[in-house]
């Protein structure tokens, strides 16, 4: 019998407080022989039944995408307020412009697809067109599957581009004093660097589309672009989150690995338990109380947390509990991203911190170009996406990394 997908998540949470009251029960003991047997039988039947859940979410997702199809229908059929029905009119116009081409829209349709006409540009469509809202928000949703670090990062959105100036210090050493009666306060010289948070472009890469799929009115379209764009972009950002060297040309972002510069090495020749620890003890009990403290590490780095053990030979890793309690590697929440190095010498490859000081301003429109003559002889269609975006650490002793040791040490 098929189980439905409340229940698969109920017994994914019975499983989940069963292998949590087994890493409890053994307290300052040594896990046992049957313990650990118990363990393996309820991760693996976790892991099965973690997949099983992603493919019926997929399934779910995919006939929420056609529900929402037929209220927007039901919706164009019922009187509206008029700036929902501005915005149901331009995203409408902009999916004709997608499959069709400026030329072939109707005058009405061609004064809604202008007034999303990206900023600066000419009025025609070789300058581009920022994304509608409907659109937009289908990419930076997808977006988030490509980069951990963006979603425990502080988000500044902007309106616009234009250069920002952000103050960058180490407060760890700043204290307040004790102040006697007819006393004068004393100075205390904070040392502040700045930095600029800019608007680094990111293009998608050039996406070709076959023009019976344009022409196939079957095809959401809108979707089936916001997924391709929001890989490329995802993907292209959340490496230079991790791997930009603020230098180059065109001039990259200065990401976490540049901007990290307090480190702790791996004490021994493989990774143990201990060095996780002593990361996390680098760092001020101030930041370790944020909401957003995390570890950060790569998946092949989690892979082999999950198989690790502590003194007491339990797993140092511990699986979430819906709506109770988040995964957690030696009780810590981790995020996972795919952009930080695996565990080699003289590499960082986990971080540790509030990652709330680290910033990610991004320009709250996305530009599309269409480009038409480009593939012709192919019978093809190509689209081009730009997104801006920079990031910058604020806070320099907020976020730690662990390094592999090194050969010669």
């Amino acid at each position: 019998m098929t189980m439905k997908l409340h229940e698969l998540k109920q017994k994914r949470n019975t499983i989940a407080i069963d292998m949590r009251a087994i890493h409890e029960k053994v307290g300052d003991g040594v896990m046992t022989e049957e313990q650990r047997t118990q363990w393996n039988k309820a991760q693996t039947e976790l892991e099965n039944l973690d997949a099983q859940i992603q493919r019926e979410e997929q399934l779910r997702s995919l006939d929420q995408d056609l529900v929402d199809d037929k209220e927007k229908e039901q919706r164009g059929q019922q009187p509206n307020n008029p700036e929902t029905e501005q915005a149901e009119r331009r995203n409408q116009a902009f999916d004709r412009f997608l499959r069709c081409g400026f030329g072939e829209l109707t005058a009405e349709e061609r004064q809604a697809v202008k007034e999303l006409r990206a900023q600066g540009t000419s009025p025609d469509e070789k300058g581009g067109y920022t994304v509608p809202t409907q659109m937009l928000n289908k990419i930076v949703d997808q977006m988030k599957a490509y980069g951990g670090i963006a979603s425990v990062a502080q988000i500044l959105p902007t309106s616009n581009g234009q250069d920002i100036t952000w103050s960058t210090s180490d407060g760890t050493d700043e204290e307040g004093e004790l102040l006697g009666e007819n006393t004068a306060a004393g100075e205390q010289d904070v040392e502040f660097s700045t930095a600029i948070l800019g608007a680094k472009k990111l293009t998608s890469k050039i996406i070709r589309v076959s023009n019976e799929l344009l022409q196939d009115s079957g095809v959401d379209i809108q979707a089936y672009l916001a997924s391709r764009i929001a890989q490329r972009i995802g993907r292209g950002e959340a490496k230079y989150l991790i791997k930009g060297t603020g230098k180059g040309s065109p001039v990259q972002p200065l990401g976490l690995e540049t901007s990290v510069t307090n480190t702790v090495d791996v004490a021994g020749a493989s990774l143990s338990w201990k060095d996780i620890t002593e990361l996390e003890h680098a760092i001020d009990p101030a930041y370790r109380n944020s909401p957003k403290f995390r570890l950060a590490f790569n998946d092949d780095t989690l892979k082999n947390l999950k198989l690790m053990e502590d003194a007491q030979k339990r797993p140092l890793w511990l699986p979430s509990i819906s709506g109770v309690a988040p995964a957690q590697i030696l009780g810590m929440q981790y995020v996972v991203d795919q952009a930080i190095d695996k565990m080699e010498a003289g590499k960082k490859f986990i971080f540790c911190g509030d990652f709330d000081r680290f910033i990610l301003r991004r320009v709250t429109y996305m530009t599309l170009k269409r480009l038409v003559e480009r593939y012709a002889e192919f019978d093809q269609t190509a689209f081009l996406a730009f997104h801006r975006f920079d990031c910058v650490l604020e806070d320099t002793s907020a976020i730690k990394a662990l390094v592999g040791k090194s050969a010669t040490k």
